[in-house]
């Protein structure tokens, strides 16, 4: 199989956002709310998949009541101090030299999401998905976002790979059709995730492109 695309998640694939931060932003929302957690239930909270659901169940709060006070935290001038590229970032330009397409399909917060692809720098992306509810797009792992990426990038399905770093893109993938491949890039434990391919870094999918 030719593969003529690359599609990526944005937050723990391209760009990272410290556990410093995570934990100040989630503790402080958590602390006004007077429920207490420890880091492995932060970084469930921030890597996870239905994250309304882990709201529920491991802090035993109302996610609409979660979300507005943490949305008070996360706010752009903190974030962005806390946030960079990843240093195989470089990569993408490669995979452009070499005639591949890229995009990028986020679940991020459109502020956020702007914020940290300006980071990235747009020019070096073909087509940009924001699948937030925000833009009357469905979420993660609804395939609508991944398939309007497709459709921008002029690419079949299965002439097309998504990296991400978590279960829904895994699921989001799968669902569009197209071949998913996970980034484990150390910072989330991910050994009950099942997915097609598995990757430490942006440079691993030179293989990956050179054998498939």
């Amino acid at each position: 199989m030719v593969y003529k695309a690359v599609i990526f998640d944005l937050d723990g694939t391209l760009v990272h956002t410290t556990q410093e931060y995570r934990s100040r932003t989630c503790g402080q929302t958590l602390a006004t709310l007077g429920v207490k957690a420890k880091i492995e239930q932060i970084d469930k909270f921030w890597f996870g998949t239905d994250r309304d659901r882990i709201i529920t169940e491991t802090f035993g709060l109302n996610p609409k009541v979660f979300w507005r006070i943490f949305r008070e935290y996360d706010n752009i001038e903190s974030r962005k101090k806390f946030t960079k590229p990843y240093d195989d970032i470089d990569f993408i330009r490669e995979l452009r030299a070499k005639g591949i397409k890229t995009g990028i399909v986020t679940g991020a917060p459109p502020n956020i999401a702007t914020m940290e692809i300006e980071l990235l720098g747009k020019q070096d992306f073909d087509a940009i998905v924001i699948a937030h509810t925000s833009n009357g797009k469905q979420p993660k792992p609804h395939p609508q976002g991944l398939v309007e990426c497709l459709n921008l990038l002029d690419v079949n399905n299965n002439g097309a790979i998504y990296v991400g770093n978590g279960e829904e893109d895994i699921v989001t993938a799968r669902n569009a059709g197209v071949l998913d491949i996970l980034i484990d890039r150390g910072e989330f434990p991910f050994n009950d995730l099942n997915a097609s391919l598995k990757i430490n870094s942006l440079y691993d999918l030179r293989k990956v492109l050179s054998s498939v």
